[in-house]
């Protein structure tokens, strides 16, 4: 809902349930911020976070981001295609085009992708088409 460092603490502790959504489209170093500090105090509130991982391997920017976030907090569903999935699980041929999901792989082996990337990091994965 909002990016601004202020609003974070407040809208983590709202007592209605609700989400916090870290969708790396637009990444700045102030969106890195902003969703660091969202981490943390959603983390220590207990309400869910989904990280929406755009682009994840199309820069180095976006997966330092990436490994930054799974290092300093939990996230409780990560939503990518299969492209972004394969870059956030550091899977060979992980290379995004942007929005775009690359296309390899079958239905074995997008499972064993989500269920390798949810043992390791222990959210949900949603592996979108």
């Amino acid at each position: 809902m909002s990016h601004a460092l202020g609003d974070i603490p407040p809208l983590a502790r709202l007592p209605v349930p609700h989400a916090a959504v870290l969708n790396i489209g637009t990444l700045t170093t102030d969106l890195m911020d902003s969703y660091l500090e969202t981490l943390n105090e959603y983390n220590q509130s207990g309400w869910p976070i989904i990280l929406d991982p755009v682009g994840a391997g199309a820069t180095e920017f976006r997966a330092q981001a990436i490994v930054e976030f799974l290092d300093k907090g939990y996230v409780d569903v990560i939503k990518g295609n299969l492209g972004e999935i394969m870059a956030v699980a550091g899977w060979q041929g992980g290379q995004s085009r942007g929005v775009d999901s690359i296309d390899a792989g079958n239905l074995d082996d997008r499972c064993r992708l989500a269920e390798f990337l949810a043992r390791r990091e222990s959210p949900t994965v949603w592996l979108s088409r």
